[in-house]
């Protein structure tokens, strides 16, 4: 065990050293402005960091600024979280300075638990500490509330790295498994300890927190709009004490949850099958499950999300969606593919945004709400019959330019699915819940999407992951008719055609929004006016609704 700790001295000194002096420091900095505290703070932590301290004296420090820092952090998050990337130039620089506070505070925490280690990090001297820990109460549980404040300011790092358009490397993983193969080699993982600035009065681990992490992992986070990724963020730190630590699979899981596979001594991330090393261990989610379960079912008879300690802000549906999602990739193995992700190797042309797409799929014309008489709408009708093509008008002319259109490459794809890749900083945002409309180099037309996720890869890579729509879509104008006869304006839609050899029924996308059991619209497709009963929802994003219809 190795953290790589760079070395301390006494040639530069922090603002301070002692708590008091922290508290008197953070009294005069100010916490409402998160630009300018994050910029103090950091500096002060990189300092302090480096500077020669006994450990029981930079660990009271530490905790003394953990509070106050955290609340700095989640205002500042809501500058990036949710947004969609690239980040704006002030959004990124937001991102790398949340996270690079969140590094150097793991780092102290690192080296007060570096310390207590005292060299003895080998194999070896981590017995011999055990055994120290196992005769010495209060010094295994100094031990565990080290791990643990190390553990818990990894998942706050993690939670902003998701927040922020971006995945943990391998270099996090591998420290943070290191981290808790430590704990676990003194005999700490479990054991009950306090962490008021993540869990008030109740006793938290270094599993809960190591859990908590694994978690974040697993659920997919990322793939969430901002405020749902709270809620979920929020559920994974109060349920990672729910997790059991098993050094074998267990023999018979019938009536057992599908347990989370680690490797302690590798830098992978947590998933459900077992691969070769040397280290590996199960999280058992069982009491997870039962929790999550008891949950949804109350909520299904009418219970509200703030009775059940889901939190105050929750609401239904989205409590019970999320829940659902949760228990799927927590507690029964994962979300499998219809069909499986073949890898690829290939250009393909992407339009993203719902109106941008409506553009490229009616023959790029400028949108223009209709307008006119449906007796003129009947005789453009047949005039579109008969000689094959619109008349055109000023306000309908097509264009030429391309510049919506993307160049992307293709990593891997399904029927069902693909994950495509571009360089960062070329082509429009994206972000989760957009449209985008897809059309590869063998394919005969752009086929509607969602994006599931978008992240970035290293310093200069932007990767997506699509969810196609089957069938070729044609572009509509839609508007809600209301029960007492009144309509809403025209919007952008489309209608995309039923395919029985996939199950694949007709189906409708309307404006984020429109959806309502039996509500009536009215379609307009090449001139050709008819109205629709909305009664299911098939996809949903912040763009839009695809939805089942009948006449």
């Amino acid at each position: 065990m190795n953290f790589d700790l760079p070395p301390t001295g006494t040639e530069q000194t922090p603002a301070f050293v002692d708590p008091k002096g922290c508290q008197d420091w953070l009294s005069s900095i100010p916490m409402a402005n998160a630009v300018a505290a994050q910029s103090a703070i950091l500096r002060q932590l990189s300092l302090l960091h480096r500077f020669t301290l006994p450990a029981a004296e930079r660990f009271a420090v530490l905790e003394v600024l953990r509070g106050p820092l955290g609340d700095v952090q989640d205002d500042a998050s809501k500058k990036f979280a949710g947004k969609p990337l690239p980040l704006a130039p002030h959004e990124q620089a937001a991102v790398d300075i949340t996270l690079s506070i969140w590094y150097e505070l793991a780092l102290g925490y690192l080296r007060c638990f570096d310390d207590f280690c005292g060299g003895m990090s080998s194999p070896a001297g981590l017995s011999v500490l055990h055994t120290q820990c196992v005769a010495n109460p209060e010094q295994a549980t100094r031990a565990a509330v080290l791990v643990e404040r190390v553990l818990a300011t990894f998942a706050d790092w993690q939670l902003d790295l998701y927040r922020g358009g971006q995945s943990p490397e391998g270099s996090y993983w591998q420290k943070l498994n290191q981290t808790f193969a430590a704990a676990e080699a003194l005999g700490v993982a479990s054991r009950a300890v306090p962490d008021p600035a993540h869990h008030g009065k109740a006793n938290t681990s270094a599993l809960a927190a190591y859990s908590e992490c694994c978690l974040l992992s697993t659920v997919n986070i990322y793939e969430l709009p901002a405020r749902h990724l709270a809620w979920v963020a929020r559920w994974a730190r109060r349920w990672g004490a729910k997790l059991a630590l098993l050094t074998a699979p267990p023999e018979d899981i019938r009536n057992r949850a599908v347990p989370l596979w680690v490797d302690l001594d590798s830098a992978r991330a947590p998933g459900y099958t077992p691969e070769p090393g040397s280290g590996g261990r199960w999280l058992e989610t069982t009491e997870l499950r039962k929790s999550i379960v008891a949950r949804i079912t109350l909520l299904e008879q009418g219970r509200s999300p703030a009775d059940l300690q889901l939190g105050d802000d929750v609401t239904q549906p989205a409590a019970t969606l999320l829940l659902q999602r949760a228990l799927q990739r927590w507690c029964k193995g994962g979300v499998a593919r219809r069909q499986e992700r073949h890898p690829a190797s290939a250009d393909c042309r992407v339009v993203p945004g719902l109106e941008s797409v409506h553009f490229e799929l009616s023959g790029r014309q400028v949108f223009r709400a209709p307008t006119r008489s449906i007796s003129t709408l009947r005789r453009e009708r047949e005039e579109f019959e008969t000689f094959g093509s619109h008349t055109q008008r000023v306000t309908g002319a097509t264009s030429n330019d391309e510049s919506h259109i993307e160049n992307w490459r293709v990593l891997d794809q399904s029927s069902a699915g693909m994950r495509i890749i571009r360089p960062l900083k070329e082509g429009a945002r994206i972000g989760a819940g957009q449209m985008v409309a897809v059309k590869t180099a063998d394919g005969q037309y752009f086929v509607l999407g969602n994006v599931r996720w978008a992240l970035r890869e290293g310093d200069s890579s932007l990767v997506a992951g699509i969810q196609l729509f089957p069938g070729e879509a044609r572009s509509a104008t839609v508007r809600v008719v209301h029960s007492d006869g009144t309509r809403d304006g025209w919007r952008q839609g489309f209608l995309l055609p039923a395919i029985p050899a996939i199950h694949e029924s007709a189906s409708v996308i309307v404006p984020a929004g429109t959806f309502k059991l039996d509500r009536s619209i009215e379609v307009l497709v090449d001139q050709q006016q008819q109205t629709l009963k909305l009664f299911r929802v098939l996809d949903r994003s912040i763009e839009f609704e695809r939805c089942n219809y009948y006449d």
